[in-house]
């Protein structure tokens, strides 16, 4: 549920902050807490990933920075913080800008854009990949909460890449911990929530409930990633941020939309109590491969099937009807003939084993109903028929 955003300073490109020159705005950098720009080290060298907070919330940046430091370090998929040199020989990792009074600090610069950037191009990423990716990240919610550190902002935009992922190899990165905190720590309402992908139990706790929150809402968040990664959908969406909070906190997902050797894992993902859910990442990760072995990358969900049987099914029902058409119209023709064999009902089969209603064809009426004649009917009289025109030739 995202709070109106306090004032951005924005910087155009060739602004300095600090030893920084701001490159560009990174599409989609704009948060509830800050904004993060491409910049290089005094205008030249390799591109990094400037945070600049937004005016009054440094203190946000400092907890960020905190954790990052205990994290990235340890972990190739969660972002790694840069060192801001200070011109005197020193370094440190949150730093105030003199000249604009902002607070920032710096990251690895990810060329590879974000899992939202993937799916705006391709709505839906093939199986194989997007089970990497949630392996990677589960890895890496697995390292942060052995950490003591609970993300609590797990979505596409926060989940960055290396190189293009579309290329080749699958390297992503978890970012922002903007809003994570230490598991225990008393749970407050988040303003920058994200409803379309935060857990039951976040949402009650935006509905002002008393609510703790563990590891299981990180793993939740991952679910309704892969989720919209399979389908190109989220489980639950409205433009109205309270009833999508309603929806979250007690309506079940759609697991028809997905593979169906996939339901049984997403429905342990996304199960509203917590303590249903999986005990880690790596345990949903490893039920994840598991069960998608064998299932081709374009695998339709179930109501997709449900789709494809019906159309094979009017589509033997188009075909059949030929063969019944041309032999009424052959009766009709001559009809002392009368064919041995009586088409029946056919019942066709889909995908999914649910047989659909029957295709009935017209059946021929058997000989034996026929009334039998032993006496020869006399010959209807009939005038004389009349003389045949004769064709005049033409000139």
């Amino acid at each position: 549920m995202a709070a109106e955003i306090p004032p951005i300073r924005p910087f155009p490109p060739g602004t300095t902050v600090g030893p920084y020159t701001i490159v560009r705005q990174i599409p989609g950098g704009v948060g509830g807490m800050a904004v993060v720009y491409e910049a290089r080290l005094h205008g030249r060298g390799p591109s990094v990933a400037l945070k600049v907070a937004h005016v009054g919330l440094g203190s946000f940046l400092k907890d960020e920075t905190a954790f990052l430091k205990a994290l990235s370090l340890e972990h190739p998929h969660i972002i790694r913080i840069l060192p801001v040199p200070l011109g005197d020989g020193t370094s440190d990792y949150i730093v105030k800008d003199p000249e604009t009074g902002c607070w920032y600090f710096v990251m690895e610069y990810m060329a590879g854009g974000s899992l939202a950037d993937w799916l705006a191009h391709r709505k839906r990423i093939p199986l194989s990949k997007a089970v990497e990716v949630v392996s990677q990240i589960a890895s890496a919610l697995d390292a942060a909460h052995q950490a003591g550190v609970l993300h609590l902002d797990v979505k596409p935009s926060n989940i960055l890449f290396r190189d293009p992922p579309e290329r080749g190899k699958i390297h992503a990165v978890l970012t922002d911990f903007g809003i994570a905190r230490p598991q225990g720590r008393a749970a407050s309402a988040q303003t920058t929530l994200t409803v379309e992908y935060a857990s039951p139990e976040q949402a009650r706790l935006a509905c002002g409930e008393s609510v703790s929150l563990g590891p299981a809402s990180d793993l939740y968040s991952l679910g309704v990633v892969f989720y919209e990664m399979v389908t190109g959908r989220l489980p639950f969406a409205s433009d109205d941020d309270h009833f999508l909070l309603q929806r979250v906190i007690h309506e079940e997902p759609d697991l028809n939309q997905v593979p169906v050797a996939l339901g049984p894992v997403l429905q342990k993902a996304l199960h509203k109590d917590p303590a249903q859910r999986y005990p880690s990442g790596a345990a949903l990760a490893e039920d994840l491969k598991q069960a998608s072995r064998g299932v081709p990358s374009s695998s339709p969900g179930r109501t997709s099937q449900l789709w494809v049987g019906l159309g094979v099914g009017l589509l033997v029902g188009f075909l059949l009807g030929f063969p019944a058409g041309s032999y009424w119209q052959r009766r009709n023709e001559n009809p002392g003939t009368v064919l041995a064999s009586t088409p029946t009902a056919t019942r066709v089969t889909h995908l999914t084993g649910v047989p659909t209603r029957p295709l009935t064809t017209a059946t021929a009426v058997p000989t034996a109903t026929r009334r039998p004649t032993s006496t020869p009917m006399p010959p209807t009289p009939t005038s004389p028929p009349l003389p045949r025109p004769t064709a005049t030739p033409g000139p």
